[in-house]
């Protein structure tokens, strides 16, 4: 087990919190950003989210792959935790990174009970300096897509690599547009459906996806519904952007990060990534590893 290099605090600023930034040419708040937008879901991210797992098998299958339970792992964009309870449980000690102070609030009440094993920061990822380096570093559920620009991946790589030791792994997954394919925006698809056990109501989240002109971008709106019978009782609308950045540009900036070795997968079941027949992958995930 690689020990610790120092510890870090219960709650603090490693950095000004600022997000993603888009140039969009439709209405939006000079204060949004994306911390801002997932502030809206903090109170009910869990009932819609919670119960998915499978990536979480995933990234406990990598991290065994450099240390024993008891290592330490950097989580970025952790959000209300959900991936990280699951490495605590794995035996694993995590530090959760957000730029979501609600977010993180959620998670520091649900994982209290895992006491000094869980540190949580809100930070931007692209300015973070926690002091400390981690054997492992992952980045579930899309968190790299809100990076939107080249330089906001470069320096989000740059700080996760400088956060690794020597021979850490860096991993995270994405589903970039020409993955996921074409989205026109002509309708709303549930996705996802829960009960509220506060509201005493079930909730339903409804996505609408296109993308955006002459840029690599996609925009969703989320519609969250809680219901009462067949009518709505309440709605909270979401609006998140996405980086639909292409496989040879996101290899490039990995390298220009210090990342040399990168490998692909194309499944949480630990499939290789399929280049040639896209339709054979269900995600695009990417393992990456410090030089040692």
């Amino acid at each position: 087990m690689l020990a610790p290099s120092a510890p870090i605090a219960r709650m603090k600023e490693s950095s000004t919190v600022s997000s993603a930034r888009m140039d969009l040419d439709w209405p939006m708040s000079e204060s949004a950003s994306d911390g801002d937008e997932y502030a809206k879901y903090a109170d009910v991210y869990d009932v819609l989210f919670g119960e998915i797992s499978d990536d979480a098998g995933f990234y406990i299958r990598c991290a065994g792959t450099r240390i024993r339970p008891g290592g330490a792992i950097l989580e970025v964009g952790t959000g209300t935790g959900r991936v990280a309870e699951h490495l605590l449980r794995a035996g694993y000690k995590v530090t959760g990174i957000d730029s979501s102070g609600e977010m993180l609030a959620h998670a520091a009440r649900k994982l209290e009970g895992y006491g000094e094993a869980f540190d949580w920061a809100k930070a931007d990822i692209r300015t973070m300096g926690l002091g400390r380096k981690y054997p492992v570093a992952v980045a579930p559920y899309g968190m790299m897509a809100h990076m939107l620009t080249d330089d906001d991946r470069r320096a989000s790589f740059r700080r996760i690599y400088e956060h690794l030791e020597p021979g850490g792994i860096f991993v995270f997954d994405d589903m970039p547009g020409w993955l996921a394919g074409h989205a026109d925006g002509k309708g709303l698809t549930v996705r996802h459906t829960g009960f509220d056990k506060t509201a005493k109501m079930p909730v339903r989240m409804m996505s609408n996806c296109m993308e955006v002109v002459g840029k690599p971008l996609s925009v969703r709106y989320d519609f969250v519904d809680w219901l009462e019978g067949d009518k709505v009782a309440k709605r909270l609308v979401i609006r998140v952007v996405f980086r639909d950045i292409s496989l040879a540009d996101e290899l490039a900036l990995l390298k220009e990060a210090g990342f040399h070795e990168v490998d692909l997968f194309g499944d949480f079941d630990g499939r290789p990534f399929d280049r040639h027949n896209l339709s054979a992958n269900t995600r695009l995930i990417l393992r990456c590893r410090r030089a040692a």
